[in-house]
């Protein structure tokens, strides 16, 4: 098939945890014998087929929220986005809630109510942001014909759709949940003797849980595991700025617990996979989409062929 890729973010470019999704998604599709072009915001670029047979929009309005980065300024602009939604059916698949909600992460939990409970925006932020009203991102005809007219969202997780049905106050059946990708052979239990008691991987920042690491975690040696966000002071534990992917599964497996306790909902939260993959005991709470599956993430052969599924649900569409 003949596929543009529409994507704010090249993930052949940027190597974030959404990023690192879609590039494997897109690898096996080209795999698969498909042609994909790639067109995004940044870096920008544009190669669209002139017949597609299918368009895959992801996570476009997934901007930045700095002024180095022009926010909202910096977009693909809603003509544009209603003309490659109307060249072919389309498959909408998001990592992140940036397509639901245009501050970081998603500070209502996904108890949207029309009314942005956040807004208005201080004026630096209304400037950045270009939203100068109090209305939820997610009311926004576009946003809504995004999901709505979509031969097949993708989500991350079940919290992940759920959050997102909660957020729009509608049920979508035309819908695929995309199990993690992991790389099962990297992470896993290699049984190692474990003296790590406690372990964290991630941003250190309150969206990451950060206060209620310190309040709960603040009295033992936990090992964290990150870099540390602007504003935000490490007091606490043993903390390591960067660690590489591939040593990552290691400081797993010498961990009895891996904490992650997200402020707010999180799409999916791979490293949690990751490190149940590796033996880890998991310290978690309901805002974490990997625990949402039915089944065990500690168990390598519940996740298969998970890219494989993703592209025989979308080649079904034509």
């Amino acid at each position: 098939m003949l596929i543009d890729c529409v994507s704010f973010l090249d993930p052949f470019v940027y190597h974030g945890g959404g990023e690192m999704v879609t590039h494997r998604l897109i690898e096996i599709g080209r795999h698969r014998g498909h042609n994909i072009s790639i067109t995004s915001v940044r870096p920008s670029r544009k190669s669209l087929h002139s017949k597609p047979d299918i368009t895959l929009l992801i996570d476009l309005f997934n901007h930045g929220h700095t002024f180095q980065s022009l926010g909202a300024w910096r977009s693909f602009g809603e003509k544009y986005l209603e003309r490659v939604m109307a060249r072919a059916p389309f498959v909408h698949l998001t990592t992140a809630y940036a397509d639901v909600c245009n501050l970081p992460y998603l500070p209502c939990s996904g108890e949207a109510c029309g009314v942005c409970p956040e807004k208005p925006l201080a004026l630096r932020r209304k400037l950045l942001l270009r939203d100068f009203g109090n209305a939820c991102f997610a009311a926004q005809p576009l946003v809504r014909r995004l999901f709505e007219a979509a031969a097949l969202n993708v989500f991350q997780s079940p919290l992940h759709k759920a959050v997102t049905e909660r957020v729009l106050g509608k049920g979508l059946s035309n819908s695929f949940i995309l199990k993690p990708t992991i790389d099962t052979k990297l992470f896993k239990n290699h049984h190692m003797p474990r003296d790590i008691d406690y372990l964290f991987a991630g941003v250190l920042c309150e969206a990451k849980g950060f206060n209620e690491l310190r309040e709960r975690f603040g009295h033992t040696d936990i090992q964290l595991i990150g870099r540390v966000s602007p504003g935000t002071r490490v007091d606490f534990g043993r903390h390591i700025d960067f660690v590489p992917y591939s040593e990552l599964a290691v400081w797993m497996n010498r961990a009895k617990n891996f904490v992650f306790l997200p402020r707010w909902p999180e799409t999916q939260g791979r490293v949690v996979v990751e490190a149940a993959l590796c033996g880890c005991k998991i310290i978690g709470n309901d805002h974490i989409g990997a625990l949402s599956f039915a089944f065990d993430i500690s168990d390598p052969l519940q996740y298969g062929d998970a890219e494989g599924s993703f592209w025989a649900a979308v080649e079904a569409l034509i």
